[in-house]
């Protein structure tokens, strides 16, 4: 007999996939703008988030947590609006060369030094995006 504690683990993970999944096709259905959307959303995270930490203090300041949260939430903002004023698949072409900005970012702000990993990774990305782009368009 399986551990529940592994059961619910992974339940709650197909959960969160499935939800990830229709994201795109949630925000399409929705006849509102895309800063609205965005809002919408945040709030839909904040309630959840205080309902799951409600005992915890899930800030605890600082800088880099606040950068943190800017940044996400900027990510969220202009994931909305990507998929609300053009077509889902531009939206996803430009989540899915994150790890060229990652890579990018991280060799600039943070001197880190990409590794073969890394522009592997990169390179895998691109490849797959230009099969994407030529079969979506072709």
């Amino acid at each position: 007999m399986r551990d529940p504690a592994h059961t619910q683990s992974v339940t709650l993970l197909l959960l969160a996939a499935l939800c990830w999944s229709l994201g795109g096709v949630l925000l399409k259905s929705v006849a509102w703008p895309p800063l609205a959307v965005a809002g919408g959303r945040g709030l839909v995270a904040a309630v959840f988030l205080l309902a799951v930490t409600w005992r915890r203090r899930p800030f605890r300041g600082g800088w880099l947590p606040l950068a943190t949260a800017v940044a996400y939430t900027a990510c969220t903002v202009l994931f909305a609006a990507a998929n609300k004023l053009t077509t889902a698949a531009n939206a996803i072409l430009l989540q899915y060369t994150a790890p060229a900005y990652v890579a990018l970012l991280g060799a600039w702000l943070l001197k880190e030094r990409p590794t073969r990993a890394d522009w592997t990774t990169i390179a895998i990305v691109f490849v797959g995006l230009a099969v994407f782009s030529t079969t979506a368009c072709g």
